[in-house]
C-alpha cells in the first residue's frame, strides 16, 4: 500500500497518513502488531513520522514548506458501538523516524478511531478514564480597543489541528513487533475493514489530515500623490510620497469575517467571529510593497510553486490558520496603523488621527463550487491598495471590490484571488 502527498503522522493502532497543506510523495508504510485475545486485543501500537514535519505548527507563524516543527499531544481514541474507549496518547512527535513501541488493549467491538494531532493539551489529554470529549476555542489576541467586545466578537488563528473519524482501516493477522516499522516482508494487510476479530494482531488507518485550512495573504501599494492628497500638512510632493506616505502606513494585520471560533471532538466546527492575525509572517514585513508594474504581471504576488518536491507559498505577509467556511462573500480585511504624522480623510469624509487604525477590504466568493477556505488548502490572497482613501474606521461586512478569480488546480492551492483596493 501505497501513500502519498504529505506528512505521515502514524499513532495508537494506527499507521495514519496525514495530508499536509504542502505537497510530497513518499512510499512508504507502517503496521502496527501484537497478540490478539479473545474479547480485548493486546496491541503494539507506535507514532511514526515519515520524512520529518515540514511545517511550523504554531497557529502564528505557518510559513508553508518550512522549519521542521512538532506535531503535538498527539491522541488517538478508540470507540466501541459509539462509546468512546480511553485515549491513547502520545506526546509530540518530532522529526524522528518513529516513537517507542508500547501496547495497549483493544476491545474487538472497537469499530471507529477518532485521531487528533495539534489540540493543545490544556483542552484534549488522555489519561485512564473513558474520553469526554473536547471543544478547543481560541481567543483573540486583537491590539485594537476600538473592536473590543461586546460590539465585536473575535477569535485568534487556530492551532494547525490534524483530524480523522476513521470507520474503515486495514488489518493484519501476521503483524508482530518485529516486522513493526518494515515496508519490505512486511505484515499481509487487508483494508477497508470495519471490525476487529481475535486473530487482528495489527490495524492501520489512513488519511490523517489537516482539519484547517491556510490563507497566505501578500498586500502590495501602488498610490500617488495628488494636488489633493489624502493626508493633510504641508510639504507632501511627488518625489517624498513613499518616504513620507507609505512608508509609514504600517501593515499590522488581517481580519477575516465569519469564522468558526470552537472545533470539538467530532471535528465539527460552531461559533461565529471576526478571525484577526495581528502577527506578520516577518519582522521585515512592516508595510504594503510598493509595485509600479502593471497588477496583470506583477511577478512579486505569491503564488503556489514547486520547491524539492513540495508546493510553497513563498514570500507572504501572512499565513493565516482559518477553519473550512461554506460561506459566499468572506470579507477579508487588512489592519494598517497610520504612522505618518498626519491625519488621513478617507473618501467618506471619516477621519484617521495619526496612531489610529485604518482597514482595506475585499470580499471572497466561491468558484466552481470550491470553498473559499476549506481543510488542507491554501489560499491564495494578493491585495493592491490604489487610494488611502478608500479604507474604513472598522472591518466592514460589505465591500464593492470587483474580484477576479485564478482557480489552481494543484491540491495544496485552492482558490487564487488577485484584487485591486
Amino acid at each position: 500500500m501505497k501513500m502519498r502527498n504529505g506528512m505521515y503522522l502514524f499513532a495508537a493502532a494506527i499507521v495514519a497518513s496525514t495530508v499536509g497543506l504542502s505537497s510530497c510523495s513518499n512510499d512508504e508504510e507502517g503496521v502496527v502488531g501484537g497478540e490478539a485475545q479473545s474479547v480485548a486485543n493486546n496491541v503494539t501500537l507506535g507514532v511514526y513520522v515519515n520524512g520529518g514535519v515540514n511545517k511550523k505548527a504554531s497557529q502564528a507563524d505557518v510559513n508553508l514548506g518550512g522549519a521542521i516543527a512538532n506535531i503535538s499531544n498527539v491522541v488517538v481514541v478508540p470507540v466501541a458501538g459509539g462509546v468512546y474507549q480511553v485515549p491513547i496518547a502520545f506526546g509530540d512527535l518530532t522529526a524522528k523516524k518513529q516513537s517507542e513501541v508500547v501496547e495497549t488493549s483493544l476491545l474487538t467491538t472497537v469499530n471507529e478511531f477518532m485521531v487528533y494531532g495539534n489540540v493543545p493539551t490544556s483542552t484534549l489529554s488522555a489519561g485512564t478514564n473513558v474520553f469526554a470529549g473536547f471543544d478547543y476555542k481560541v481567543a483573540s489576541e486583537q491590539q485594537d480597543p476600538d473592536l473590543a467586545a461586546p460590539t465585536w466578537s473575535l477569535c485568534g488563528p487556530m492551532a494547525l489541528i490534524y483530524g480523522l473519524k476513521a470507520t474503515t482501516f486495514a488489518t493484519s493477522t501476521d503483524a508482530t513487533q518485529q516486522n513493526f516499522w518494515l515496508t519490505e516482508n512486511g505484515a499481509t494487510w487487508n483494508p477497508d475493514q470495519t471490525t476487529i476479530t481475535t486473530t487482528t494482531k495489527g490495524i492501520k488507518i489512513g488519511n490523517v489530515k489537516y482539519q484547517v485550512g491556510v490563507l497566505a495573504s501578500k498586500v502590495f501599494e501602488n498610490t500617488k500623490y495628488t494636488s489633493n492628497p489624502e493626508f493633510d500638512g504641508d510639504n507632501l510632493t511627488s518625489e517624498n510620497w513613499n518616504t513620507e506616505i507609505n512608508e509609514n502606513m504600517k501593515l499590522t494585520g488581517v481580519f477575516v469575517e465569519g469564522q468558526s471560533t470552537t472545533i470539538n471532538d467530532k471535528l465539527a466546527w460552531s461559533g461565529d467571529a471576526w478571525l484577526t492575525d495581528v502577527k506578520p509572517s516577518s519582522e521585515e514585513v512592516t508595510h504594503a510593497t510598493h509595485a509600479e508594474e502593471p497588477w496583470s504581471s506583477l511577478d512579486a504576488k505569491i503564488k503556489a510553486e514547486a520547491s524539492n518536491g513540495t508546493q510553497i507559498v513563498a514570500n507572504a505577509d501572512f499565513y493565516t490558520v482559518v477553519a473550512p467556511d461554506q460561506d459566499n462573500d468572506i470579507a477579508v480585511a487588512f489592519q494598517f496603523q497610520n504612522n505618518t504624522g498626519r491625519t488621513l480623510t478617507l473618501n467618506d469624509g471619516t477621519k484617521i488621527a495619526n496612531g489610529e487604525y485604518v482597514y482595506y477590504s475585499v470580499k471572497l466568493n466561491k468558484k466552481d463550487d470550491k470553498d473559499v477556505f476549506a481543510a488542507a488548502t491554501t489560499t491564495i490572497l494578493n491585495a493592491r491598495i490604489t487610494d488611502w482613501g478608500n479604507g474604513t474606521p472598522t472591518p466592514p461586512t460589505t465591500t464593492d471590490v470587483v474580484i477576479g478569480v485564478e482557480f489552481d488546480v494543484n491540491w495544496t492551492a485552492g482558490l487564487s484571488y488577485d484584487l485591486d483596493i
